[in-house]
């Protein structure tokens, strides 16, 4: 799409075209502004975009959509006036995505309680060693973010990737729907932000109604263990999993402190992950299957797993001389506690200390899962727990677990920590960002 193919696609109030380009990517921020992309000039609480509608221009914007006049009037390239720009994004991304509908392209829509920022980095990884790939950038996985996403397509994409997320019921039916994908992936489904469905029952219907959008025969993966819960629908399911029952799943593995080599029932080659973490190289069946499934060949499906890398705070990890930092600090659900202190059991270094914080939306299930958080201290005697927070207070310390009812607390003993593996893990919320950045400045 170019800059003067939106004018053909939904009204504005005028125009000024100076050089029409091709669009790449689409921004309400002007500071992640890059060659090729629109910023939509919103007015917000705290800011005016329409502002820093020429900042983003000379920062290689191909066009500004604003509804200032004034403002307009007084700002140079290319730009749109609107009567909304926040209206105006949304009709656009729709229209986007009807288009998409009716291209020949690969659309993959990802959704998760936990995985779900990851496997669209893992995807988009192994897809590009194939074609062009076009996904969502960071975590943006709500309406505004999954239309701001569409309104920056890039046609020369072989490949686009979206992630769904939802915070009220019935969200992910909503934008599958507007998206229409040929492939959906449910990473996994848990506990994280259950708060917001109150039941379990509400939160899975929510994440398995990703397949409501599929187009006909599209594939829908989903893990093995949520085969009981397939709803009805002119699409085909595949699983991954541990069972001998899943369409895919790892047959063995070798562990190498800070990688992970593995083998599946699907592939001949054995592939590689450079992380620690096994439950990535699990996670990253579906990507695989998702890959196989779209013609793509195992050497480009290893070269891809092989460079991935996950995003910051989302399990990122680096050598901070004697000590083995793993930044978990963005989210924190409770299944992903569970599968962390797992892997961080199985990594071949000590001393081991998990920092965990607090968990974010799960009301009315608290004393039950803070209580499983704490009895992990017992189940893995080789881990040190460092305990944070108010919902910890009715622990009581033991020899490799420590409570602290304040972040300033944790900081203080973190600083203590001399050499090891430390994973440092919380809700958003709680900025444990502050703690990872202790362990970097030791």
């Amino acid at each position: 799409m170019k800059v003067s193919d939106i004018l053909t696609k939904v009204p504005v109030i005028k125009s000024d075209i100076v050089c029409d380009e091709e669009v790449n990517g689409a921004f309400l921020d002007s500071r992640l502004v890059h060659r090729g992309s629109l910023f939509f000039a919103c007015c917000g609480e705290n800011a005016d975009g329409n502002l820093y509608a020429q900042t983003a221009l000379d920062k290689g914007a191909v066009a500004v959509i604003m509804d200032n006049e004034s403002i307009y009037n007084e700002v140079h390239g290319n730009k749109l006036l609107v009567n909304n720009t926040l209206e105006f994004m949304q009709q656009l991304g729709r229209y986007r995505f009807d288009e998409l509908h009716n291209s020949n392209k690969i659309v993959i829509a990802v959704t998760g309680s936990f995985g779900k920022t990851g496997m669209k980095e893992m995807l988009k990884y192994i897809f590009s060693q194939n074609e062009r790939v076009y996904a969502t950038e960071g975590n943006k996985n709500n309406m505004l973010g999954v239309m701001l996403t569409g309104c920056g397509i890039d046609d020369n994409a072989g490949t686009i990737i979206i992630e769904l997320g939802s915070n009220n019921f019935g969200e992910i039916k909503e934008l599958t729907e507007i998206v229409r994908p040929n492939t959906a992936i449910v990473t996994s489904v848990g506990h994280a932000h259950i708060g917001r469905f109150k039941t379990f029952e509400r939160l899975l219907f929510e994440k398995m109604s990703i397949s409501d959008g599929l187009t006909k025969d599209g594939e829908f993966i989903i893990p093995t263990k949520l085969t009981p819960f397939v709803p009805k629908g002119d699409f085909k399911f595949r699983t991954f999993g541990e069972s001998a029952f899943s369409g895919i799943r790892i047959t063995e593995y070798k562990h190498h402190g800070e990688y992970i080599t593995f083998k599946t029932s699907l592939t001949e080659k054995e592939f590689r992950i450079n992380h620690p973490y096994m439950h990535i190289a699990e996670n990253s069946l579906c990507a695989i299957y998702a890959a196989l499934l779209s013609g793509i060949d195992e050497e480009k499906i290893f070269a891809g797993l092989i460079n991935y890398k996950l995003p910051k705070g989302h399990g990122s990890f680096e050598n901070i001389g004697d000590i083995f930092l793993i930044d978990d600090s963005y989210n924190a659900g409770f299944e992903s506690f569970i599968k962390s202190t797992e892997s961080l059991h199985l990594i071949n270094k000590t001393p081991k200390y998990a920092v965990y914080g607090e968990m974010g939306e799960i009301e009315g299930y608290e004393e039950e899962l803070y209580n499983e958080i704490t009895q992990l201290a017992f189940s893995y005697p080789d881990i040190n727990f460092y305990l944070t927070g108010q919902s910890y207070a009715k622990a009581k310390e033991l020899e490799n677990r420590k409570i602290f009812l304040t972040k300033d607390d944790c900081i203080k003993a973190v600083k203590e920590i001399k050499n090891g593996v430390v994973i440092v893990k919380a809700s958003r919320a709680k900025k444990f960002e502050d703690i990872v950045k202790v362990v970097k400045e030791k």
